[in-house]
């Protein structure tokens, strides 16, 4: 038995030996070199969401009730150039609303979001929001609306970066790339962090108008996209 077990123990030492054997000599006869190229860009966000809420209040012993404020609201950011298209209930609210309608409730709150496109349109916004005493106004999210294009055009230039770097290399030692064998995605990273703006909208407006004084245009804060793309390549 003991015979059996080393001869056994003996066989797979020749056998792993073996693969080692043969694992180096085809890395011989079929050289690579692997890299890994990177690129990012940065991108100003054209799709800003602001969120905010309409409540009943009170006016003196009048209640203002929430069709009235929200009827004031669409007009006056109609007035401000605002695409009430772009003016949706949040999930949230919209199944508050479903409940209440159903059971002849009457509604206390609305949640809202609006989609703008840009620095001047969110000021505009809070300027109306504060007008019609909304609460809660805050800006909920950004994104653009070709991401998905900058995306792929990122990870296109970090493949392009690897072979690139893959190029200057071998052509140090005298060698050529040759076609890639393996390409893998690697690090993936977008930073697409909203700029919070909280408070009233007039302090708002005015810090847009004061930063216009200086300069021709703000934004912000800009989308990053980096990626990073691993590569082996043959070596000719």
């Amino acid at each position: 038995m003991k015979i059996y077990k080393l001869a056994v123990f003996t066989f797979l030492i020749l056998t792993i030996s073996n693969g080692y054997a043969q694992l180096n000599e085809a890395n011989q006869l079929n050289p690579y070199i692997e890299v890994i190229g990177t690129a990012e860009m940065e991108i100003v966000p054209n799709e800003i969401y602001i969120g905010f809420t309409l409540k009943e209040r009170m006016d003196g012993k009048a209640k203002v009730a929430i069709e009235e404020q929200e009827r004031e609201m669409k007009k006056q950011l109609k007035n401000a150039g605002i695409d009430l298209d772009n003016l949706n209930l949040s999930d949230a609210s919209a199944e508050f609303i479903s409940i209440k309608r159903k059971n002849k409730e009457v509604l206390t709150s609305k949640d809202y979001l609006l989609k703008v496109a840009t620095v001047k349109d969110v000021a505009a916004v809070f300027e109306v929001l504060d007008k019609v005493q909304a609460l809660n106004g805050n800006i909920t999210r950004v994104a653009h609306s070709k991401i998905e294009k900058y995306r792929k055009d990122v990870k296109i230039e970090a493949i392009k970066q690897a072979k690139e770097k893959a190029g200057y290399l071998l052509e140090a030692i005298g060698e050529k790339a040759g076609k890639p064998l393996i390409v893998q995605e690697r690090e993936s990273y977008d930073d697409i962090r909203p700029m919070m703006i909280r408070g009233k909208a007039a302090g708002v407006a005015a810090e847009y108008e004061a930063a216009n004084e200086t300069e021709p245009e703000i934004s912000f804060q800009k989308i990053k996209l980096k990626y990073a793309v691993f590569v082996r390549f043959a070596i000719e």
